[in-house]
């Protein structure tokens, strides 16, 4: 079910696979956004638009997921950024909050997970 506010995500990752599924993941949940495949481009992205909250892959070339988190949070420091990583992240947790991330999904995302989150910032 669409939520009662969409948010406008930019999603970060070098996979054109997950690019696609997150997109089409957002437009099932009403939301709409914007698509980068490295961290440069993201951050390039948001000097240009505005959004809401930016999913950011981990791993990715150019601008890795902490680089470009770290770069982002000195422009954008209130800008929920939710982690991405076909990882667990569990573990290192404490680790990527302190770098400044607000959340974090695995991959492959989830209808289910990616509305809960989102749900924080409606």
């Amino acid at each position: 079910m669409p939520s009662d506010r969409a948010l406008r995500l930019l999603v970060a990752d070098d996979d054109p696979l997950q690019l696609r599924a997150a997109a089409r993941l957002l437009k099932s949940l009403g939301h709409s956004g914007a698509l980068a495949n490295h961290g440069q481009m993201a951050l390039e992205l948001l000097e240009r638009q505005a959004f809401d909250v930016v999913l950011l892959d981990l791993r990715m070339p150019v601008l890795d997921g902490l680089e470009t988190l770290g770069r982002l949070r000195q422009r954008h420091a209130r800008l929920p950024v939710v982690l991405v990583s076909g990882d667990d992240l569990g573990v290192d947790w404490d680790f990527y909050r302190r770098s400044g991330a607000d959340a974090y999904l695995t991959k492959p995302l989830e209808h289910a997970a990616l509305d809960q989150v989102l749900r924080r910032w409606r």
